[in-house]
């Protein structure tokens, strides 16, 4: 391609220079705006950017002596990018003139308005909002806005909010000035967006989080209501915990008290009674002796229980084991028992193996029997049967020795049978005063456990009660510790 004469050039350097001067100052969306040529060259109405892109080449022409070519081919490159960056925002925008008038758009508004590009430059802003599907009403706000910003020469942001079938809308519009040459607003861009499903979560999560300050308010305060009570509750606690301690102290200290001065008239009422066995006495003589011996000998186990059941609670009671047959241990006791027997006209059996020998208390164990065979005499009526029986325990139970006290008696009742080994508690409470302390079973178990055994019982109704006590092999290591 041929040079331009260095004449031509110092004729044309002073006009293309203020072209380019001015054209620099034009604003960046109305080259966004212009369509891309392409060959044949497409000369749009408004020529300014095709005189931009001349006056361009020519001065660089001038000034480096380049290819037109070339020079073209810069600038067309410049100006696809620039369109590709406005384009590639994902907001609907265009630029306004201060008539009004759609200067440029984006891809993204063009989108929105279901048309090209170049059908929308030129409409005015009314005829633009309505085919962005922005309501009608509106269009004045909106347009009055711009008309405040090419006054003011300011940027504004206002939050429209119109009523809506499926609730409240939301349109976002921003307009923000281009100043010109005299710095006045020559262009406007202008944005809108759709932001009601943003604002409908908005409200969604503050009236969620409002509901949860209140959810959150009414639970600290009952937390506190509670925190309050509880401290009131414990308060109550300590209160009752120490009056308890104070009761239970003077309960273990008159208990003491009576039983040590029960001790000493019943054991002279005692020895009393044997120096009268002694003496010759008839039937009906002896058979009252015999009754009133009985009487001290339960009196005297029931100031046994009270006194032993505070020294196994403590840990303070000795159990002092040794090898004892059992057969003769209970023969022992039932022979405690047959004035009794005879008045009330039972019948005793006692099937316990001759054999069976077990380290055990034999003091403890012959109360833990006498307070069973008791309970058995006191539920079994006149003409009843009672069975104390022994015998080694099997290999599913871990060895040892089991021992029974049947009776066909009336059964404990279903509703006292989980309670039956507490203090104080008894099979068959009837009306009036209580000639039995409850403490009886509460010592059996407590005397069995301490033996490392246990006790348990089988009752129904029809069939009276059975009670169990399975005692442990023989272990040296375990009676050294007690």
């Amino acid at each position: 391609m041929a040079k331009l004469a260095p004449g031509c050039i110092r004729r044309w350097r002073g006009p293309l220079t203020a072209l380019i001067l001015g054209l620099a100052a034009a604003p960046t969306l109305a080259w966004a705006s212009l369509p891309a040529p392409s060959p044949p060259f497409f000369f749009a109405p408004d020529p300014t950017w095709m005189l931009a892109g001349l006056a361009g080449a020519f001065w660089l022409g001038l000034q480096e002596g380049q290819d037109l070519e070339q020079l073209w081919r810069i600038i067309q490159i410049s100006r696809n990018k620039l369109k590709a960056i406005f384009d590639a925002i994902g907001d609907p925008i265009c630029s306004l003139t201060s008539q009004l008038r759609v200067e440029s758009v984006n891809l993204a508004l063009a989108r929105r308005a279901g048309r090209h590009p170049r059908e929308l430059v030129g409409l005015t802003g009314n005829q633009l909002l309505a085919l962005t599907k922005v309501p009608e009403r509106l269009h004045p706000e909106v347009i009055d806005l711009a008309l405040q910003v090419f006054a003011s020469n300011l940027p504004r942001q206002r939050l429209f909010e119109i009523p809506g079938e499926d609730g409240p809308l939301f349109f976002d519009v921003i307009l923000t000035p281009v100043p010109g040459e005299d710095g006045a607003a020559s262009l406007v861009i202008f944005q809108v967006r759709d932001v009601t499903a943003l604002k409908r979560m908005e409200q969604t999560i503050r009236e969620y989080s409002q509901s949860l300050e209140e959810m959150v308010a009414r639970r600290t305060a009952d937390l506190m209501t509670a925190q309050e009570e509880l401290r009131r509750d414990r308060r109550l606690l300590a209160e009752a915990n120490a009056e308890l301690r104070r009761l239970e102290t003077l309960r273990h200290d008159l208990t003491n008290m009576v039983v040590h001065d029960m001790k000493g008239p019943l054991a002279e009422v005692m020895g009393n009674l044997e120096m009268l066995g002694r003496e010759p006495l008839s039937p009906p003589q002896r058979e009252a002796l015999d009754l009133a011996t009985m009487g001290a000998d339960d009196l005297l186990r029931m100031i046994m229980n009270l006194l032993d059941i505070d020294r196994l609670e403590e840990g303070r009671l000795s159990v002092r084991p040794r090898p004892t047959a059992i057969a003769a241990l209970a023969q022992g006791v039932l022979d405690r028992f047959q004035t009794m027997l005879r008045l009330k006209e039972m019948g005793v059996e006692i099937a316990a193996e001759a054999s069976l020998r077990l380290d055990l208390d034999p003091d403890l164990m012959r109360r833990v029997l006498q307070n069973l065979l008791t309970n058995a005499l006191n539920h079994t009526p006149e003409g009843g049967r009672i069975v104390l029986g022994a015998r080694p325990a099997g290999d599913e139970m871990g060895g040892g020795g089991l021992i029974w006290v049947a009776d066909n008696g009336r059964g404990i009742p279903e509703h006292l049978q989980g309670r039956i080994f507490q203090k104080f508690v008894q099979g068959h409470p009837a009306p009036g005063p209580r000639t039995s302390t409850g403490l009886g079973l509460t010592f059996c178990k407590m005397a069995v456990e301490a033996h490392g055994g246990r006790i348990w019982f089988e009752s129904s109704g029809d069939r009276g009660t059975t009670f169990y006590i399975w005692l442990p092999e023989s272990d040296p290591e375990r009676w050294d510790k007690i």
